[in-house]
């Protein structure tokens, strides 16, 4: 028996399996590097903005807050020495007692003094600001994607220690071939249906955002 093959196209319902993926998914990490104590969330916890993440070993930040704070209460003194003694040159220069080379050289002591001062302070609040960083706090209202770091581990400033993903805005990204946009019409949008694989009646209308300007060097799809 013999049958005769009549060629047809075949028709591209062009559907593609994806997945959902949150927009925006930020690495959250420490801003000083040391030993993590506690972590308060896993994957898939709910976390909203101030919300405690995960603590650092304080004590050596502490100890550098109170050597700063030490700092300043010296340069503190020593600038109010200086001003004394260019109080005294002034006075003694006044009288022609001392000479301006001696009242010259207390006015650059009493500059240097107020120097170290301000430069004392800036190192005091920057060791507050260290302090506090020991406690890693979200940004924003978001859902944790991933966990990193365990207690007990070391880490290092800027190390990822959880995923965060905001909820609100999701993407629907597809593996497409090359050939789905042979016929396309240059920027037109195409019109894209999106349903759950579990559930196939629950459909929503996509727009196309996005569309990758290289391929996959494996699969080479967009």
């Amino acid at each position: 028996r013999t049958v005769v093959v009549d060629p047809k196209p075949i028709e591209d319902d062009r559907q593609a399996v994806g997945e959902i993926r949150p927009r925006q998914e930020s690495d959250i990490g420490f801003q000083v590097g040391g030993k993590v104590i506690s972590r308060a969330v896993d994957v898939g916890v709910s976390v909203k903005t101030g919300d405690l993440i995960a603590r650092l070993d304080e004590q050596d930040f502490q100890n550098r807050l109170r050597s700063a704070q030490s700092d300043v209460v010296s340069a503190e003194a020593v600038l109010v020495e200086a001003q004394a003694t260019e109080d005294r040159q002034n006075e003694l220069l006044g009288k022609g007692v001392t000479t301006r080379a001696n009242y010259d050289a207390a006015v650059k002591n009493r500059r240097s003094a107020e120097a170290k001062l301000e430069s004392s302070k800036a190192a005091l609040d920057l060791a507050k600001d260290q302090l506090a960083y020991t406690e890693l706090k979200a940004d924003f209202d978001g859902i944790v994607t991933a966990v990193a770091v365990e207690p007990g581990q070391v880490v290092a400033a800027g190390q990822t220690v959880i995923k965060l993903a905001r909820p609100d805005r999701v993407d629907a990204v597809f593996n497409v071939a090359e050939a789905a946009f042979r016929d396309r019409v240059p920027n037109e949008k195409p019109a894209v249906l999106v349903s759950l694989l579990s559930s196939p009646t629950i459909m929503a209308d996509g727009v196309v955002r996005e569309v990758s300007p290289v391929a996959d060097p494996t699969t080479r799809t967009y």
